[in-house]
């Protein structure tokens, strides 16, 4: 009977590798990339906090709030009892508006966009809040500034969400910037005085803008 070919044995340089060394390598493996790691998390913890907010996508999908990168300088935003600086803007309807002209009563800045989920959760809530001052003859006017939609859009959500708020267009952001609104919703109380009573970013309760409308200092001689 024919003998059968033993089957060529590899090679002694081709052997598999001993396990201590594919374990010594997968040591080494892990830690160069645990090594990368806090590089890079040491990279980014050392940014200025401008930077850091720059890197945050523009919507978080959460239901508090939505963030928008359109405030890249910290530096010199309006805080409670500063002067709220003046603006003017173009309105949905057609004409301008600027903050000046409100001055005698409280204000009531919300910066928002369509895209912003939060923002229309709570537009009904300042439509309603709107339409309960107005009705007790109450002096607070809310002023819904969009951050960078068209006239267009803007007037689609309005009419879609039943809306009849003062509507402003801050087309370049620029209003948005100056009052540090990167995040969106963002409500900016002013009382009658022209003074930053509150700054609150995120979604804005009912109750919270009652609280921020009464912390308001009478006028003088009321």
């Amino acid at each position: 009977m024919a003998q059968l070919d033993p089957q060529p044995q590899p090679p002694p340089d081709s052997q598999p590798l001993p396990r201590v060394v594919l374990v010594f390598f997968g040591l080494a493996a892990l830690l160069l990339a645990a090594a990368l790691l806090l590089y890079a998390y040491g990279r980014f913890d050392d940014r200025g906090e401008a930077e850091q907010l720059e890197s945050i996508p523009a919507f978080s999908g959460t239901a508090e709030s939505g963030i928008a990168a359109v405030q890249t300088d910290l530096d010199n935003l309006p805080e409670v009892g500063d002067l709220a600086p003046d603006f003017e803007l173009a309105m949905l309807d057609g004409g301008t508006a600027r903050l000046s002209d409100y001055q005698g009563r409280p204000v009531i800045l919300n910066f928002w966009a369509t895209w912003c989920a939060p923002c229309r959760l709570e537009m009904p809530e300042l439509q309603r809040a709107q339409t309960e001052f107005d009705a007790a003859g109450e002096g607070p006017i809310v002023l819904t500034i969009n951050e960078g939609d068209s006239a267009e859009q803007v007037g689609e959500f309005f009419a879609e969400v039943g809306l009849t708020l003062t509507a402003l267009l801050d087309s370049e952001g620029e209003v948005g910037t100056t009052y540090g609104a990167f995040f969106l919703p963002t409500t900016i109380i002013i009382g009658p005085d022209g003074a930053v009573v509150a700054v609150h970013r995120g979604m804005i309760s009912r109750d919270q803008l009652d609280m921020y409308l009464d912390g308001i200092a009478p006028a003088e001689g009321a």
